[in-house]
């Protein structure tokens, strides 16, 4: 063993690599073309030929998203020859590997086709599988087996089928039938989500879990004359539609199974996107509801985090976490292992005792007034997290001037923004605050005194109006439970932990957190949280930094 050499294999999801086919094809498409995106192909087809090219991030230029979907792997037709084809080419790589490395999202996908067929997925055979962050499955999982349909899904899915040069050169009968039976079923389609539209109505426009989605609606008609289109399709055996005819039948199953509301573990809901386009959606409640059977019971399974535990009267648990992803069930081992950071030492939790109700008029006056204190402090090197963007584009904005005044760098997260360029920012210029909210709780690493104060502005409980939370939440009250404490109060110390971990990226690290909280000590949890986080320094006053920032 110990002279054997393991191989290992990246594994990215489809869209990530080129469809030589549809390369090849969009090319010949364009040859005679002079717009942008024929001069993007014609150097994307230049380096697929010269240099057997198979990855976006391997072109060493930009492609704009919209062309890159017509030509990304993604529900690939399947007609390149096997060594042309990167996917295949990836399939062999893996079959050759000992250790495959991937994303939740790639390995809960190739995990939820294994159920859906029974049988393999893209994944190879595998006998064990190691989650790292394994906090990150509850969200990645549930939202990989989300189902969800909408009438604008139905209508793009018949246009791509009518696109097909067989379709066109069907008969005028068979053209007469199957334009009778789309009629058909978009007449019935449009019916339901009438109904579901003027419940909400009634309903006051609330995007939730509705009364008619839990009462189930009749779709029966809906689902037998999609059925009937796609058998009547398949009849005519027309080359080039099974991709289409595939995604057909997938989503008159998802609408089937979202319409009957049978499983209890699901929740069922409706959303209005600002569009006005209705959508329909199914989710599992937790990821036990599809990881207790068919993962836990079939591999080893290691998970590891450093969020994974919860404080009770017993100490830290990994009880609320087990129970949420189907370990609970099962023999399983747990350890907590201790931090090696000098927390006691190095670390200060400040938790302001000035600091009014986060529900109060001024209160977005107060966080831009006390992070001007913090900063007078600190000079910079400062990551504040929010959980609201209005919030923290409104802070950004009370703070913007006293940053240029005084020299700072003020980042700010916006959608699509460039998270890399803003944490090199963070660490190659000390006067320096960010600004972040969402994805920047997890995953920014700044080692060393380059960021010296992370500041959370308030405790980060879920949302609850969120439909799957609310979903949840009625079946802890169902049982006469807590919802609060059997499951806002756990998922919000994750995400603090998760916040809190900012700040302590190596041994040489040395700052302190400030919660611009009152909850940290006018609610009797504060005193659970305090207890849950490692034991560090703690104060009521940011003029106590001067204690705890590095020189």
């Amino acid at each position: 063993m110990e002279d054997m050499k393991l191989k290992y294999q990246l594994v990215k999801g489809k869209d990530h690599y080129l469809c030589h086919t549809k390369v090849e094809k969009l090319w010949q498409e364009k040859l005679l073309s002079a717009d942008e995106d024929a001069k993007v192909i014609q150097k994307i087809h230049s380096r697929m030929s010269r240099d057997g090219i198979g990855e976006r991030t391997e072109l060493g230029f930009d492609v704009e998203d919209k062309l890159w979907r017509q030509i990304s792997a993604s529900r690939c037709p399947a007609t390149s020859k096997p060594d042309n084809c990167m996917l295949e080419v990836l399939k062999g790589q893996m079959q050759k590997a000992h250790v495959i490395v991937t994303n939740f999202a790639y390995f809960f996908n190739d995990l939820k086709m294994r159920k859906k067929t029974g049988g393999n997925g893209s994944l190879p055979p595998y006998d064990a599988v190691i989650f790292d962050e394994a906090h990150e499955i509850e969200d990645v999982c549930c939202k990989v087996f989300e189902k969800e349909v909408s009438v604008e899904h139905f209508e793009n899915l018949f246009e791509n089928l009518y696109k097909r040069n067989s379709v066109n050169s069907l008969g005028l009968d068979q053209q007469m039938e199957l334009n009778e039976l789309r009629q058909t079923f978009q007449k019935q389609i449009d019916d339901v989500y009438q109904e579901v539209r003027d419940h909400m109505k009634n309903e006051d426009g609330k995007q939730i879990a509705f009364k008619l989605m839990n009462q189930g609606i009749e779709v029966s008609e809906v689902v037998s004359t999609l059925g009937a289109f796609i058998e009547k399709v398949k009849s005519y055996r027309l080359k080039g539609v099974s991709d289409v005819l595939e995604r057909m039948f997938e989503s008159n199953d998802d609408l089937d199974f979202i319409s009957s509301n049978e499983r209890k573990s699901w929740a069922y809901w409706a959303t209005i996107e600002s569009r006005g386009q209705l959508i329909l959606h199914a989710a599992p409640l937790y990821p036990k509801a599809v990881l207790s059977k068919g993962l836990f019971d079939k591999v080893t399974v290691v998970l590891a985090s450093a969020t994974m535990s919860t404080i009770t009267s017993n100490g830290k648990t990994f009880a609320f976490y087990a129970g949420r992803v189907g370990a609970k069930g099962y023999d399983y081992s747990s350890i907590i292992v201790d931090s090696p950071f000098d927390y006691k030492n190095k670390t200060m939790i400040i938790c302001p005792d000035d600091a009014p109700d986060a529900n109060s008029s001024n209160y977005n006056t107060y966080l831009g007034e006390k992070l001007e204190e913090i900063l007078m402090y600190t000079g910079g090197r400062m990551l504040v997290l929010f959980t609201s963007f209005e919030t923290m584009n409104q802070v950004a904005k009370s703070i913007e001037s006293f940053c240029v005044e005084s020299g700072l760098n003020l980042l700010i997260q916006y959608p699509g923004c460039d998270r890399e360029f803003i944490i090199k920012q963070l660490k190659t210029e000390p006067r320096t605050v960010v600004l972040g909210c969402s994805s920047f709780w997890t995953g920014v690493d700044v080692p060393g005194d380059a960021l010296t104060t992370v500041v959370i502005v308030k405790l980060p409980f879920p949302m609850p109006n969120e439909p799957l939370i609310q979903a949840q939440l009625a079946v802890i009250e169902k049982a006469e439970r807590s919802s609060f404490f059997d499951y806002m109060f756990p998922k919000m110390m994750v995400k603090l932990q998760q916040g809190f971990g900012r700040l302590n990226r190596s041994m040489q690290c040395q700052g302190a957190v400030i919660i611009l909280d009152n909850r940290m000590y006018t609610k009797r949890y504060g005193k659970m949280i305090i207890k849950t986080l490692p034991t560090c320094k703690y104060s009521r006053n940011v003029s106590d930094l001067v204690h705890i920032l590095p020189c």
